[in-house]
């Protein structure tokens, strides 16, 4: 855990000279635009970390989170006892022809992906694919060189790409992905497979079928070869294919091996694992539930069983004890064992649930959530037909709000922390963002620093928000603790229920409620207005994305029609604070003695944090060069690449100049001068259109603040962040009303500065290792 175990441990090391004097700019910006450029140093130009954004950590050695860049990781510490695992510990090293792309649009086809890439060499193959709403690609190339030349000419090309050396090669394994999590967190527990990877399923293409050619006659034919699942003839042009699939990998190839090249067809593996019709539509995710496992089963035994349908990424496997069981160190035995196994595909997940539900006393079922973990907490869950849920009731698969249920004993009866300037936010609704966060606790003061934790698309967030002063943290605990956040206050409409084109007087139909608001609310806020019968949030048929949060909607039956009108006259229109997830403010657990701790004793030395990737060490070294004489500067890397902000240490000449910094800099926000944005048309013809690629923003930049800048050139019809872990800038798509509302913002703000709130710093005295040297 921790920064790492490299030889400099701080500005006790020996490697850390401090930046010449002569390398600092005595003119960083003119009128107001900056003259640096993202990624610049006192040390030269803006310099490229090692391959997948990592290098080999610092000159002095181990790097951060103990490792060589992306191989190291987080770190045996991140987040609570090595959740994230070991991330990327199977990256290959050696020179290959694969290649990473990301970024891409959705519903970008494989031939068109081929057809940009054939211009630098020959394609061997080509995959698209989708996750978690982000859709990627990998290009094999012929030859190394032709990769090469693939990275340089379509890299950040007028789309938006990422393109990338893959970290492994087309044939290769890849042991790394998300690491060996213990199920509890984030990781998805297991063996650390890469998700990215090709993965084994029983989806097989048929191709060179002649015209004409039945489904039931491929059917047939296919039949000796295992348990046909599903069977599907189509055309694309005047090609004539076909798609079976089996219920085993087993099958699936021994059919590849008996019929490839029969009757001239070609059989082989299908590039994805699906069926007709979209498995979306009747499964939830490729996460599976296994109940009623005996004590005797493994999770070897249990991988196993389950790769027979398709890849398995990780299995897990807990024990709980029974109701009024003893724990076997007291002799009892009455414990129940249940898993997860998450597949690769949501088809294999079907399968799989086809096929063992029942099967040894098993229960096999959809997850909760598409996570490996405890299967409990708040969140959206998959009801398969509604029962077992009173409040909701009715018929029909779907989507509902499970309201924070954890088990006693749990964090809500944890001791809080001592009070301090950091504070832990919980039940914020999902898909909220940080700029949100940080508006509502700015409304109490100045906010230094503020981090959103999601854990899935379907579960409520926690977030991190550091005040300017403990008095600040405690006057927003008091403020906001069992509020519910402006983000779930709309406007209800509400109005009689119809049914075959006429009004029910006493059903009442509700649209607008936040996705998070409960029954009992419901029954709350409309038993104002007389008695409720009963009432029902309605399923949604789809899993909701963070960003793209849906409403929903909910029937309420009034005791008799005029509390219905009474009811409709009172709420309709109107918002109510009391519909939504209430969310919970506590003080944050410090780490004692780290960098950050405010209760150091003064000294010369200064931690930083708040800083934006990208922005250059001569600048910070600038603004503290205000209190006094600076002897050295050093940014240090955020071992998280998807974070914008790193840290630094700075150290004074003397104890009363880094006092007057400290007290100066903490907590406030810094107008510093960026660079210009460039602006162009999107497109690979960048031809005339309402569709703009904006590059050279800061990491920081928030979408609202992208709006702000384009909100004078009319309606704003999309506007999509492009943040690429490990890069020193921030690109974007923004697509406005009109081609030629486009050319006028081309014409005015390629070259100019963007709408931008520079950084606020935390700043506070180093702390000491108990060795002596200073924390980094």
């Amino acid at each position: 855990g921790g920064f790492g175990k490299g030889g400099d441990r701080g500005f006790g090391g020996p490697s850390l000279a401090p930046p010449p004097a002569s390398n600092v700019p005595t003119q960083m910006s003119i009128n107001g635009v900056a003259t640096w450029t993202y990624g610049q140093s006192s040390a030269g130009p803006p310099v490229k970390g090692g391959k997948d954004g990592g290098g080999k950590g610092l000159p002095s050695g181990g790097g951060f989170g103990g490792g060589k860049g992306a191989a190291g990781g987080f770190g045996g510490g991140a987040f609570g006892g090595g959740n994230f695992g070991k991330v990327g510990g199977g990256v290959d090293t050696g020179a290959h022809s694969n290649v990473f792309v990301g970024n891409l649009a959705e519903g970008i086809t494989k031939e068109a992906l081929e057809q940009a890439f054939s211009a630098h060499g020959e394609v061997k193959s080509v995959s698209v694919m989708n996750k978690g709403g982000r859709t990627f690609g990998f290009v094999k190339m012929a030859t190394v060189a032709a990769a090469s030349a693939a990275i340089g000419g379509q890299n950040n090309n007028a789309l938006g790409w990422l393109v990338k050396l893959a970290n492994n090669d087309a044939s290769s394994s890849g042991k790394g992905g998300f690491g060996k999590g213990d199920g509890k967190g984030f990781g998805f527990g297991g063996k650390g497979k890469d998700p990215y990877t090709k993965v084994d399923h029983t989806n097989v293409f048929v191709g060179n079928l002649p015209e004409g050619t039945t489904q039931d006659s491929v059917s047939a034919l296919f039949a000796p070869h295992g348990k046909i699942k599903s069977c599907l003839v189509s055309k694309k042009g005047e090609e004539t294919y076909g798609l079976v699939e089996f219920s085993t990998v087993a099958e699936a190839k021994a059919a590849i091996t008996a019929m490839d090249g029969h009757a001239g067809w070609s059989v082989k593996m299908a590039n994805n694992d699906a069926r007709s019709g979209g498995w979306d539509a009747s499964l939830p995710h490729s996460n599976v539930f296994v109940g009623g496992l005996t004590e005797g089963i493994d999770k070897d035994m249990l991988e196993k069983v389950f790769s027979e349908h398709g890849s398995v990424l990780s299995c897990v496997l807990h024990d709980k004890p029974a109701d009024g069981a003893e724990a076997p160190e007291d002799g009892g035995e009455g414990f129940k064992r249940y898993g997860f196994v998450k597949f690769g595909t949501v088809a294999a997940a079907a399968r799989a649930i086809d096929a063992l539900d029942g099967q040894n006393g098993w229960t096999v079922k959809p997850a909760n959530n598409d996570t490996g973990g405890k299967g409990y907490g708040k969140g959206y869950i998959w009801v398969p037909d509604g029962s077992g849920y009173d409040d909701w009731g009715g018929k029909g698969a779907g989507w509902v709000w499970q309201p924070n249920d954890r088990p006693k004993g749990g964090e809500a009866e944890r001791p809080e922390p001592a009070p301090s300037d950091n504070l832990y936010v919980k039940d914020l609704p999902p898909g909220i963002s940080e700029e949100e966060v940080h508006a509502t606790f700015s409304k109490v003061g100045s906010v230094v620093e503020c981090r959103v934790l999601r854990w899935d698309n379907a579960s409520g967030c926690a977030a991190l928000v550091r005040m300017a002063s403990p008095e600040l943290a405690a006057r927003a605990r008091a403020q906001f603790s069992g509020t519910i956040h402006d983000t779930c206050l709309q406007p209800l409409q509400v109005g009689l229920q119809q049914k075959a084109g006429e009004s029910v007087p006493d059903h009442l139909y509700i649209k607008g409620l936040h996705c998070t608001s409960t029954p009992d609310q419901l029954r709350t806020l409309f038993g104002r207005y007389g008695t409720v019968a009963w009432c029902r949030i309605l399923p949604l048929p789809f899993e909701p994305r963070t960003g793209n949060v849906p409403d929903v909607a909910a029937l309420v039956q009034m005791s008799t029609p005029a509390e219905a009108q009474i009811a409709i006259e009172g709420l309709n229109g109107r918002t109510s604070a009391e519909l939504g997830q209430p969310m919970t403010v506590r003080f944050a657990e410090s780490k004692q003695g780290g960098p950050e701790q405010t209760d150091a004793k003064p000294n010369n030395n200064i931690y930083v944090k708040g800083w934006p990737v990208g922005f250059p060490d001569f600048l910070l070294q600038s603004i503290f060069q205000q209190y006094g004489s600076v002897l050295r500067l050093r940014l240090l890397d955020n071992p998280d690449p998807e974070q914008p902000t790193c840290a630094a240490l700075v150290q004074m000449s003397r104890v009363e100049e880094a006092a007057v910094a400290v007290r100066q800099l903490h907590g406030r926000t810094m107008a510093v001068s960026v660079p210009p944005i460039h602006v162009r048309y999107a497109g690979k013809d960048q031809g005339n259109s309402d569709n703009l690629y904006v590059s050279s923003l800061p990491r920081t930049i928030t979408e609202s603040s992208l709006r702000q800048t384009f909100l004078k050139y009319g309606e704003i019809k999309r506007l999509r962040l492009l943040q690429q872990p490990g890069s020193h800038e921030t690109r974007a798509l923004v697509q406005l009303g009109s081609p030629q509302a486009a050319a006028q913002a081309l014409r005015e703000l390629d070259g100019s500065t963007p709408n931008f709130k520079g950084p606020t710093l935390f700043v506070a005295y180093a702390a000491k290792r108990e060795g002596g040297d200073r924390r980094p």
